[in-house]
């Protein structure tokens, strides 16, 4: 067995912990949603024309006789009433006591605070919906997104500057990917500066349902398209565990950061993000998270003042196809992104919770001239990095300039000065 099945199996297994807090009316929605997401448009000088690509993912809702059908299928950790235990639990419980005397005593501090911490709210969640979708809804909680209810491909359209431009339909599992080609001139009059005194620009369109199949579709929902200048400084960050807490090194600790408790910030993280905004540095989030997360993600970012930027999270399926490493996938997308605005000069900034360092060495042997900085936010609990961490970095960064990347345990560590990064 593979690691990362290993990883899959594990996480399933402990996942009924945290998915029993939500009732079985807490996985579904009860009406059709469209979440768009924010992406880049890309440029082509020869043509005079940019490259739209939208995003989105559409969320069917169950019909009443279907859901009541679908529910005993649901596996019982998921429709089990929050309270309710079983012999399988207790089981659990017991070797989990067993297994948290043996961890290292800071270890299982950490252990017994989370026991200790409050219990959420969806509050949350909702807002990142009511934000997100521009409506109030009682459902689905944050586990909701990740059941669909009808597999079936639907028709939308998207509408840029008054104009509807039909979009191929989405697949089964609701997931929408679409490149529309735009002349330099409609962008241009449709465009909005990002912060005075910048070139970067961004503007907003519309998508919404076009298929009689579905019910009240009239309903438009909005989301943004950045238009980046050639030139510029771009931040491409992680997000689990780098200005998320998470605790990915622990799966228990992972899913319950992910789908039960209030989404954290890294103390300090915020604060420097800013300051590199206000340099004019635009920013694009990139996770192996599930797209299903991006409502919550969104608010997560308002909330505590994260600059807002693009959004790269991946596709969720449930299935093993979704156990692509995680490396592979973060190369791609950033691959992408840098292909797409060749001459700007980016940023790299992750954790050492998985495999960041491995990821952005590679990248910058392959983009020596693009890949200003790397800074890696040491998680280890201890206050100095243990060799072994630090053998891992001087390893991983063997062929980096020693000047090019930054191991931080406190983020006021981290240089704020972009011209001093930017060589």
């Amino acid at each position: 067995m593979t690691s990362y099945l290993k990883k899959y199996v594990t996480a399933l297994a402990s996942a009924k912990d945290y998915v029993a807090q939500w009732s079985s009316d807490h996985v579904y929605a009860d009406e059709a949603l469209i979440v768009p997401f924010p992406t880049l448009a890309i440029f082509d000088p020869t043509k005079h024309i940019w490259s739209v690509n939208i995003k989105a993912w559409l969320y069917l809702p169950f019909e009443g006789k279907k859901l009541k059908s679908y529910l005993p299928s649901l596996p019982s950790f998921i429709t089990r009433k929050p309270n309710e235990t079983t012999n399988e639990d207790t089981t659990k419980i017991n070797a989990d006591d067993k297994l948290c005397a043996s961890i290292p005593a800071e270890d299982n501090n950490n252990k017994i605070d989370e026991q200790n911490e409050e219990p959420p709210d969806d509050d949350m969640y909702e807002d990142a919906l009511e934000d997100a979708l521009d409506e109030q809804t009682e459902n689905p909680g944050r586990l909701g997104l990740f059941f669909v209810g009808n597999s079936v491909k639907i028709v939308t359209k998207s509408i840029i500057n008054g104009v509807e431009h039909l979009l191929q339909p989405s697949d089964e599992s609701g997931f929408i990917e679409e490149q529309l080609d735009l002349p330099d001139e409609e962008i241009s009059s449709l465009c909005t500066q990002i912060q005075p005194g910048c070139d970067d620009k961004k503007f907003e369109y519309e998508i919404q349902v076009n298929d009689s199949k579905i019910e009240n579709q009239s309903k438009p929902f909005k989301c943004i398209i950045y238009v980046l200048a050639p030139h510029g400084v771009s931040v491409i960050s992680d997000i689990d565990d780098t200005i998320k807490v998470t605790k990915v090194l622990s799966k228990r600790s992972l899913l319950k950061h992910t789908f039960y408790s209030y989404f954290k910030p890294v103390d300090g993280m915020s604060e420097l993000y800013r300051k590199w905004s206000e340099q004019k540095c635009q920013f694009h989030y990139v996770s192996a998270s599930p797209w299903q997360l991006y409502p919550a993600l969104r608010c997560f970012l308002e909330k505590y003042k994260y600059p807002m930027g693009t959004m790269n999270l991946r596709k969720f399926t449930w299935s093993l196809k979704f156990l692509k490493p995680p490396d592979t996938y973060k190369n791609e997308i950033i691959t992408q992104i840098i292909n797409a605005y060749p001459l700007r000069k980016y940023i790299c900034v992750g954790d050492s919770g998985e495999l960041d360092p491995e990821i952005y060495s590679k990248l910058y042997e392959a983009f020596p001239h693009n890949i200003a900085h790397i800074f890696i936010r040491d998680i280890c609990s201890v206050t100095e990095c243990l060799p072994t961490c630090h053998e891992r970095y001087v390893k991983a960064f063997e062929n980096v300039p020693k000047d090019r990347w930054t191991v931080f345990k406190d983020p006021s560590q981290a240089e704020t000065n972009i011209d001093k990064l930017i060589v």
